[in-house]
């Protein structure tokens, strides 16, 4: 009830000078560096294991920012939890929850059918959307039922929502409602994990410097995805 109430008001805020950060938005988009997704799909596997991650979620798991297919998050936890699972990577660029369901439907036939764990990627572009707080774990809820239910996940991680009021390419006033939608939708995983069992909400916040972003200043870098990675594999 308390984020619902601080959506709104945070609504309110923000209403009066959308049009400011709509048109500096669009300035932004037009001057960014545009990198390519580096593992949109992408199949790491083992000879000696036949247990399997599914790895899905927005450009994090599409590996933008990464020069190479090897140095993305996806292959990063390949090389972290020592080629003990087979992984099966899939990512979409400004993604949202409401569109991890589609996403996963659309390669089902080329990913295993049954997962023992499964990493989420998501988060950054419901805050860019200023998704509702309510819809947010709506969604990722449904879809970690259906992982469950049909997948027989039995292990869910979520790191932590990107920390995009950190962005260096983001002006100042759009980070500060950048970084109160994230702490709103932070709170939804959370309330979550209470409630689905072996459901993991890796919230710890990390410092980052410059280094850890891509040359755009939005993305991870080489650098920030294995420092991603080496932190979500201790967890699996």
């Amino acid at each position: 009830m308390r984020n619902r109430f601080l959506y709104f008001f945070e609504m309110s805020l923000l209403i009066p000078v959308f049009p400011i950060l709509y048109f500096k938005g669009k300035k932004l988009l037009s001057n960014m560096v545009s990198l390519p997704p580096r593992s949109e799909f992408l199949k790491i596997t083992s000879d000696n294991h036949s247990t399997h991650i599914l790895i899905i979620g927005e450009s994090t798991a599409a590996g933008v920012g990464a020069t190479s297919s090897e140095r993305t998050f996806a292959a990063q936890i390949f090389e972290h939890t020592k080629g003990k699972f087979n992984i099966y990577n899939l990512g979409k660029n400004g993604l949202r929850t409401g569109n991890l369901f589609d996403l996963f439907k659309k390669s089902e036939i080329e990913v295993s059918q049954s997962f023992s764990k499964a990493i989420i990627l998501i988060g950054a572009n419901d805050c860019f959307k200023f998704t509702p707080p309510w819809k947010f774990r709506k969604e990722i809820e449904s879809f970690i039922l259906f992982l469950k239910d049909k997948k027989g996940v039995e292990k869910i991680i979520i790191p932590m929502i990107p920390p995009v009021q950190e962005f260096p390419l983001i002006p100042g006033i759009r980070r500060f409602f950048l970084g109160w939608h994230r702490d709103l939708l932070s709170k939804e995983p959370q309330l979550l994990e209470k409630k689905i069992s072996n459901l993991s909400f890796e919230n710890q916040e990390t410092e980052t410097s410059e280094a850890f972003y891509s040359e755009d200043g939005i993305h991870p870098s080489d650098f920030g995805y294995e420092l991603i990675a080496s932190h979500i594999a201790l967890k699996i």
